[in-house]
């Protein structure tokens, strides 16, 4: 039985020092103590690089790689509705208004994307969306100062 435990002893140890020079690799290659709030907040904005503008009532978005989309504003109610009643998250309910506007393939290609720019274009085109209805009331703006 000595043999035995011996061998045993000798596998752990022959398998823990690969592990141990790997974590060292690791530790080396990236620097998680000088991780801060600012550098996490500057990685994430990288990854997020998207921007857009409001062209005659259109939302015109483009993602870091250049490829622009376009959605009109002026959606009708039963439009929203229907997003509502089929599409339970922002991501969903903008690609398929990017379908009914823009066509099929401009859509596919969000499902190509990472999901944060994805993210952040819906976003931004429905925060878009519901400024221009706060903007048509600047004085509820005024009384609730």
């Amino acid at each position: 039985m000595a043999t035995t435990s011996t061998t045993k002893t000798k596998k752990a140890t022959a398998a823990k020092e690969p592990a141990d020079t790997a974590a060292t690799t690791e530790v080396s290659e990236y620097d998680f103590d000088g991780w801060t709030q600012e550098a996490e907040d500057a990685a994430l904005i990288q990854m997020s690089d998207v921007k857009y503008i409001i062209v005659e009532g259109n939302f015109i978005g483009r993602f870091g790689d250049g490829t622009i989309v376009k959605i009109p504003l002026s959606i009708k109610l039963s439009m929203i509705d229907e997003l509502q009643a089929d599409f339970d998250t922002p991501i969903d309910q903008f690609r398929h208004l990017l379908r009914t506007f823009a066509g099929e393939e401009v859509a596919d290609d969000l499902s190509d994307r990472s999901i944060v720019p994805v993210a952040v274009m819906s976003e931004k085109f429905f925060r878009a969306l519901s400024r221009a209805q706060e903007l048509a009331f600047p004085e509820s703006k005024a009384s609730s100062n």
